[in-house]
């Protein structure tokens, strides 16, 4: 590790020192496009597993007089008893139980009487009595109507990360970072449809924080390409790229290794709800990365960047 971190320098004596990261970037782009068809055939082909916040469902609220936990073993023997999706949550200090089941019609017996089956489960579980505080239905419209929402809210993301980076960065720059994040999140998407992974609120958020890692790593890469080409113009645009990612990749290594230990003990201790979150975040941080890395350059390079539109653009 130290010699290939040794390897990386700055200017010495007039000559630039670096490791060719370049040499890769056609390997890169071509197990990128790769990535990205196989992941837009599954999606076609397979979709999402949205959750019951988007497909509608039924939220039950349950209070205890003193605190629970457990709730893996609850979420499993209510799939079982009723073959549906379910997601629990924990509130006010572990006395609510909060429980969002997919369309079951023998759930409810009435529109505010639970199945007694589903009661006296969650009796044996908890071994003490709770009263019913509130219960809810989720329709398919509302549903459509979050599934656009959460849609609409990443493409304007992406539409308003477009706006700034098209006023901050040469085009060339601007339009090859949002290729990378459209990148990253096209890859996630398809292994989360792959693994058949429920979508709900906590995955659109982890995708929101993706697109945000990734960009600030982009734009970091970027700007030093950007201030490389003004200070060492008489250098062509391959060897400048080379040596803004030689600069910045001791950073961005460091960053994404810490982040990624932190998603790792989140993912370890933070409990089943937060599972999903933290795994989505863990594959999109490393497929950020790379991408900030190689395709950002990479796709600007084929675009035909060079020193000139640089210089031109400041």
């Amino acid at each position: 590790m130290y010699f290939f971190f040794n390897k990386i320098k700055t200017i010495k004596q007039n000559k630039l020192k670096y490791y060719d990261f370049m040499k890769w970037n056609n390997y890169a782009l071509f197990i990128s496009v790769i990535l990205i068809t196989l992941s837009i055939i599954v999606l076609l082909y397979k979709g999402l597993n949205w959750g019951v916040d988007f497909t509608g469902g039924t939220i039950i609220e349950l209070h205890f007089k003193n605190p629970i936990n457990k709730i893996n073993n609850t979420r499993l023997l209510i799939q079982k008893l009723y073959s549906s999706k379910i997601e629990i949550n924990l509130v006010n200090n572990n006395h609510n139980l909060t429980l969002k089941l997919s369309k079951n019609k023998s759930i409810l017996k009435d529109k505010q009487i639970i199945d007694p089956k589903l009661v006296n489960l969650i009796k044996k579980l908890y071994k003490q009595k709770f009263i019913i505080k509130n219960i809810e239905y989720i329709g398919p419209n509302i549903g459509k109507n979050l599934i656009f929402s959460g849609i609409a809210t990443i493409m304007v993301t992406l539409i308003g990360i477009w706006i700034y980076v098209g006023f901050r960065f040469e085009w060339h720059l601007a339009y090859s970072i949002i290729i990378s994040l459209l990148h990253d999140l096209i890859i996630t998407l398809g292994i989360i449809s792959i693994f058949y992974i429920e979508v709900d609120l906590s995955i659109i958020s982890s995708l929101m924080s993706i697109i945000c890692y990734s960009l600030n790593d982009s734009i970091v890469i970027s700007d030093r390409i950007r201030e490389n080409c003004y200070k060492l113009n008489n250098y062509n645009i391959y060897k400048i790229i080379n040596l803004s990612i030689n600069q910045t990749f001791k950073r961005s290594i460091i960053t994404s290794l810490t982040v990624l230990t932190m998603i790792f003990v989140l993912y370890i201790f933070g409990g089943i709800i937060l599972k999903n979150f933290s795994l989505i975040m863990f594959i999109g941080v490393i497929f950020g990365t790379i991408s900030s890395i190689y395709i950002v350059s990479s796709i600007a390079l084929k675009m035909g960047m060079n020193i000139n539109n640089m210089i031109s653009y400041k």
